[in-house]
C-alpha cells in the first residue's frame, strides 16, 4: 500500500511537471546567418511563434519579443473550441510588436476558417497563401514566402519568380511540405511548426520529430516545439517555446 501511495505521489508530480512544461513562456534568443542578406537587415530580428492553439499569449512573451521588427505566425493560431475573442486578443498582442505575417495550419480549418480569414484582414495581418511578402527597409528588401493555404496544398512553383541571389525566408506550418517544393536551392532559411517537438518525448522516442534547427537541402530549417498544445495540456521533453531570431550577414 505504501508503494502505491509513493507511485501516486510520483505520478502527481510528473503530471504537474508536464503541465508546467506546456505553459512555459520561453523566448529563445537565436542568431541566423543568412546568405545574400542586405546590409540594412543585418541585426534586424523576427519573432516566430507557431501552434498557439488554446493558449493566451503572455505579457512576458510580448515584452521579451518587443524588439522584433517582424512577427511570423507559423500556423495553428487556433483550433476547434477556441473562442474568437481570444484569437483576436492574441493577434492584437502580436501586432503591438510589429507587422504580422501568417500562414495557415491544419487546425486553423477546424472552427470557421472564413471567419478567421476575415478577422486577420480586419486586424491588418498579411496572410500568405502560396504567396510572397516583400519586407522592405531603406530601399532594400528580403522576401517572406508562405507555403500552403486553406486547402493545405503547396504551390510547387512558389519560388519560381524569385532570383537565386534574393534573400528568401520560407514560412510554413508543416515542415514536410518543403519536400513538395521546387527551387528549394533559392531558400536562405525556413521556419515551421506543427510537430510540437513530439509534445511528449521519452528519451529519443516520440510520435513526431524533435524541434530545433537543422540543415535541409543546404539551408537552415527551424522546426519549433510551438507555444501551445492540442488534445492534452501536457509536455515532456519538448517544452513550449517561441523564437526571437536575429539576422546576421553570412
Amino acid at each position: 500500500m505504501r508503494y502505491i501511495n509513493y507511485l501516486m505521489i510520483g505520478c502527481f508530480f510528473w503530471l504537474g511537471w508536464m503541465f508546467a512544461e506546456a505553459k512555459r513562456n520561453k523566448v529563445s534568443n537565436e542568431f541566423l546567418d543568412v546568405k545574400n542578406l542586405p546590409n540594412s537587415f543585418s541585426g534586424r530580428s523576427i519573432f516566430f511563434i507557431s501552434d498557439i492553439h488554446f493558449r493566451r499569449i503572455s505579457k512576458k512573451v510580448i515584452q521579451t519579443a518587443s524588439c522584433a521588427d517582424l512577427v511570423i505566425i507559423g500556423g495553428d493560431l487556433m483550433e476547434k473550441g477556441v473562442p474568437f475573442p481570444r484569437v483576436k486578443k492574441n493577434i492584437q498582442k502580436l501586432k503591438s510588436i510589429g507587422p504580422v505575417v501568417f500562414v495557415w495550419g491544419n487546425n486553423d480549418m477546424e472552427e470557421n476558417p472564413e471567419k478567421l480569414a476575415q478577422l486577420l484582414r480586419e486586424e491588418g495581418v498579411t496572410v500568405l497563401e502560396n504567396s510572397v511578402y516583400m519586407w522592405n527597409r531603406q530601399k532594400e528588401n528580403i522576401w517572406i514566402a508562405g507555403a500552403g493555404n486553406r486547402r493545405q496544398t503547396v504551390d510547387k512553383s512558389l519560388l519560381h519568380s524569385c532570383r537565386s541571389d534574393d534573400t528568401i525566408l520560407l514560412a510554413l506550418h508543416d515542415p514536410a511540405f518543403i519536400k513538395e517544393m521546387d527551387h528549394k536551392e533559392k531558400l536562405s532559411a525556413a521556419f515551421a511548426g506543427h510537430t510540437h517537438g513530439g509534445q511528449i518525448r521519452i528519451g529519443r522516442f516520440s510520435l513526431r520529430e524533435k524541434g530545433g534547427w537543422r540543415f535541409s537541402g543546404g539551408f537552415p530549417l527551424l522546426i519549433s516545439n510551438g507555444y501551445g498544445t492540442t488534445k492534452l495540456p501536457f509536455r515532456f521533453g519538448a517544452p513550449a517555446q517561441t523564437h526571437l531570431i536575429t539576422l546576421k550577414k553570412k
